[in-house]
């Protein structure tokens, strides 16, 4: 091997250090809900989760993945409340679609319950509070198309079949990376609600 192609190896391994690296700092800057693993049933997690109080709006996601609903949002925490008070960013952004029930949502910090969130000035904006459970979580390498949520749907069918879990209700995609990240590097995960059988 050439010092010219060992220098290229070596330039290479340094900026993947560099970029994994970045986005880890990145997701570690944010809070993430906490929760419990109960089972793995393969590439599969059951994770518990406590309560959650999310602000959430109306979605109509593109081919791109690209709508209104994360500005509606992001101007929310940023002041656009009756409390003209900035929230902190958290992890993940919630996408939940497509069909009639399409939304986008922010899970509010921990330790704010719904009745403490100032009250949004977007009426297309709402403060809801999902109930602790169950839910079956299937990481996601790559993109946020409609292809590739199809795609794990269909994997997390598959894999749930012969479990002693049944999905309940519509799955919600979490992506937990801003865009500039290079999607093999994102971290994308299909959550389902799931109860015993």
């Amino acid at each position: 091997m050439s010092d010219l192609s060992r220098w290229a190896l070596f330039g290479g391994v340094l900026i993947a250090g560099l970029l994994y690296a970045g986005c880890t700092m990145t997701r570690a800057g944010y809070q993430t809900p906490e929760y419990t693993v109960r089972a793995q049933l393969g590439k599969v997690e059951i994770r518990e989760f406590g309560e959650m109080v999310l602000a959430q709006t109306p979605s109509r996601l593109s081919s791109e993945g690209r709508d209104g609903g994360f500005m509606r949002l992001f101007r929310f925490i940023s002041k656009g409340n009756a409390a003209t008070k900035a929230l902190p960013m958290t992890t993940p952004v919630l996408y939940r679609g497509p069909g009639e029930s399409q939304a986008m949502a922010f899970v509010m910090p921990s330790g704010m319950p719904a009745a403490q969130v100032p009250a949004p000035l977007d009426r297309d904006v709402l403060i809801v509070t999902r109930e602790a459970g169950c839910f079956a979580v299937l990481r996601i390498r790559g993109g946020r198309g409609v292809n590739a949520q199809q795609q794990a749907r269909d994997s997390m069918r598959n894999a749930l079949k012969d479990a002693d879990w049944v999905l309940e209700g519509e799955p919600e995609f979490a992506f937990y990376d801003p865009p500039w990240i290079p999607a093999f590097l994102k971290k994308n995960e299909l959550v389902w609600r799931v109860a015993r059988r």
